[in-house]
């Protein structure tokens, strides 16, 4: 019998927007928009057929994250808003997530990455996957956590500790210090001017954190980079306020329950899905049903 002891968290709207982008001008009969809806189905049911698992979640932000905002009220100002082709779909995306069997975790103020870094902490010892392509995330793997990140040809590239540590110069514990120091201009989070990766990457090597490196800061060699790091604490710690992780359980959390994947309704799928004339989907969900009724023995 296929293991199935897994806990599967995805990003959700990162998701959404990258089937948004990634399939171009697909609209059904009625020539409403149907490009993400179609590229989320697709997603999440590869991820039922390549990771099978009891328990799972689709995360999403949801309102304003205050408490980031009042730290740096420019966060996350350059991204534009949402496209209105976009915004149409989220309420049959939804309705598809639901249909699936996934849970959908979200809390108002609280941002997706946060709620995917809380309940990966109370895994119960359960394989955990969190599916997102937000580098932020790479700060929760550890043993039994690997992070999914979308790879060529629509495969995905698993990290583990030491893979983190190959892809970005530094182990996972050390994420939120590199981004820190680095900026994520995505979130629209300054780092130190003049400090890019490798030097981010060097600097940790040397000192482990930016706490060491703040103590020990004539240490660094270089004086202009002596200087550089000297004159930028406040902005490094309040860096760390931002790209760490707020690890409160949402609101009426009920234990890994609130996550257990439930039998799809496959009729609602199939209407979806023949609704906005996705035929390869049709057939998939029909196999899918079929099989799901009639289970192997072997």
């Amino acid at each position: 019998m296929e293991n199935r002891n897994r806990l599967v968290l995805v990003d959700g709207y990162a998701h959404i927007y990258r089937s948004y982008y990634a399939i171009r001008e697909l609209t059904n009969g009625r020539d409403e928009p149907v490009n993400a809806l179609y590229g989320m189905a697709r997603f999440l049911m590869k991820i039922d057929h390549t990771l099978p698992h009891d328990h799972g979640a689709v995360c999403m932000d949801k309102g304003r994250p205050k408490e980031r905002l009042e730290l740096l009220p420019s966060y996350k100002g350059t991204r534009p808003p949402m496209p209105d082709p976009l915004r149409a779909q989220l309420p049959l995306i939804r309705d598809w997530i639901v249909a699936a069997g996934w849970p959908i975790v979200e809390e108002e103020g609280r941002e997706a990455d946060d709620l995917i870094g809380a309940v990966a902490k109370v895994r119960d010892g359960k394989e955990t996957y969190v599916v997102t392509h937000d580098k932020d995330l790479a700060q929760l793997v550890e043993q039994g956590v690997w992070l999914l990140l979308p790879g060529k040809k629509g495969e995905s590239v698993r990290l583990d500790p030491s893979g983190v540590t190959e892809k970005f110069g530094v182990p996972p514990e050390a994420i939120p210090d590199y981004l820190a120091l680095i900026g994520d201009s995505v979130d629209n989070i300054p780092g130190v001017s003049g400090v890019g990766p490798k030097t981010a990457v060097a600097l940790l090597s040397q000192f482990g954190s930016i706490d060491a490196m703040l103590e020990q800061a004539d240490a660094i060699e270089r004086a202009s980079l002596r200087e550089k790091i000297r004159q930028s604490g406040d902005l490094l710690r309040r860096n760390m306020e931002l790209v760490g992780l707020d690890l409160r359980l949402p609101e009426g959390w009920g234990g890994l329950e609130t996550v257990r994947r439930r039998e799809p309704d496959w009729e609602a799928l199939l209407s979806i899905a023949r609704d906005h004339e996705f035929k390869s989907l049709v057939t998939a969900l029909e196999q899918a049903r079929y099989n799901a009724r009639n289970p192997s023995l072997f």
